[in-house]
């Protein structure tokens, strides 16, 4: 009895407390094939997408909300937007696909 709380209590503890579905790998995902913004994901439940740095975001039936996101000059806004999550690990953001990238900072010239 004692080994199986154990266990639930150490599952509990290697998972993040996010309700619905949780978001892709951290990183940076770079643009296949254009030249628009890359989305970047921190393990915290952040995501930078479309010049916003969101907090606490939920992916719930292809999009992606949060209360508060941070623009460039302070301004706090809400965020929902389209995000698909695919099998292969890429991203679909307004008809772009986007690839998860571990090379050096920026992301490639389309």
């Amino acid at each position: 009895m004692r080994t199986a709380f154990i266990a639930v209590a150490l599952a509990g503890l290697s998972t993040p407390a996010h309700a619905g579905p949780r978001l892709p790998a951290p990183g940076l995902y770079c643009p296949v094939g254009v030249d628009v913004a890359p989305i970047s994901i921190d393990d915290r439940g952040g995501l930078g997408i479309d010049l916003l740095d969101c907090e606490g975001v939920r992916l719930t039936r292809g999009r992606a909300r949060a209360a508060a996101c941070f623009a460039n000059g302070g301004a706090q806004v809400p965020l929902d937007v389209n995000l698909a999550v695919r099998r292969d690990g890429t991203l679909r953001h307004d008809g772009v696909t986007f690839r998860l990238y571990t090379g050096p900072r920026p992301c490639p010239a389309p």
